[in-house]
């Protein structure tokens, strides 16, 4: 009996600008895109099988419109939020992730946020190179606002203590910073795991505040403006998790306010950000560094995806799926 020739399978890539796209050892035929506007979405996946997106965000209107032989999802970063895992789940589409794949260069990143902020880089660069306010006035301490700490006198709150938090927790302790984990937000007192504390306990305990966490109905404006009027005056607060994690509008107000003393984002609520989208941009927010979502990008963070890429969507097609969300 002659053997049966597997069907090839048609793999579509929405936003090959992130990263190169590795060769994959199956039966295949594919296409990729630089990157897609939302209104060719659907368009571009309608006839795939396996679709590969790291920004690029699958709704339910678009998986609707797609072949029913889609059978996975592909997702080339840790975090899938951008996924309508219910409308996946109810046509039996298949997710994969990367978990872990930046969580090294994320790590280095946050500290590099924290840093500007806590010593006001951005702010005395543009100082230093206007060239009137330090010769004027033979100093610029006073741009600081109070005496800085230096890390042994710093308590760093992580919340997410999955690879990533794990790291941030060793660059911490190794920088002398005290460290406090917070559990979930809403668990009570009796209920928090050894090793863990409180979360409103680590808001009011800790100079600084780094968000790690997935983005999920749990972790959705899990910071808002409770938990930022809870915060230290002094503290600063560092997102490298999503940007949907905290209430744009009540952090700008927190900084307005001196509620606390400094922030710092590299994630935003609508991506790409814009004046428009997001009130981070504003010109009248005071001690906030802003980067454009690139804490992933690191040449280990390259190396992990193309590797686990090609791993994840060849163990799907040999039936032995991986990383399954």
């Amino acid at each position: 009996m002659a053997s049966t020739i597997p069907t090839p399978d048609r793999i579509v890539c929405l936003d090959e600008c992130h990263c190169e796209i590795p060769s994959f050892d199956v039966p295949h035929t594919y296409k990729g895109y630089n990157n897609t506007a939302p209104e060719l979405i659907a368009e571009r996946i309608q006839d795939a099988t396996i679709i590969i997106t790291t920004r690029v965000p699958l709704s339910r209107a678009a998986l609707e419109q797609c072949t029913p032989d889609l059978r996975l999802v592909a997702v080339m970063a840790a975090g899938y939020d951008i996924i309508d895992l219910d409308t996946c789940r109810e046509r039996g589409i298949k997710v994969c992730n990367i978990p872990s794949a930046s969580a090294e260069s994320v790590a280095e990143h946050a500290f590099s946020l924290y840093l500007a902020v806590k010593r006001r880089i951005v702010e005395l660069d543009a100082l230093t190179r206007a060239g009137e306010e330090w010769p004027a006035k033979k100093t610029a301490i006073h741009r600081y606002g109070g005496l800085p700490k230096t890390w042994r006198s710093e308590t760093l709150g992580i919340v997410g203590y999955g690879t990533l938090g794990k790291r941030i927790e060793v660059i911490a302790k190794a920088l002398g910073m005290s460290t406090l984990i917070a559990d979930r937000k809403g668990v009570p007192i009796s209920s928090v795991r050894p090793g863990r504390v409180q979360f409103s306990k680590t808001l009011k305990e800790c100079t600084a505040i780094v968000l790690c966490c997935p983005l999920d109905a749990s972790t959705q404006g899990m910071i808002g403006e409770r938990e930022l009027r809870n915060m230290d005056n002094e503290a600063i607060l560092i997102n490298v998790s999503r940007g949907g994690v905290v209430d744009e509008k009540a952090l700008v107000e927190a900084l307005q306010g001196a509620w606390i003393a400094g922030a710092a984002t590299d994630v935003f609520a609508t991506e790409p950000a814009s004046v428009s989208t997001s009130p981070l941009l504003a010109r009248d927010v005071p001690n906030l560094t802003l980067s454009p979502h690139v804490a992933w990008y690191a040449d280990t963070s390259i190396e992990n995806l193309k590797t686990t890429i090609k791993s994840n969507l060849e163990a799907f097609v040999a039936g032995s799926p991986v990383n399954l969300v």
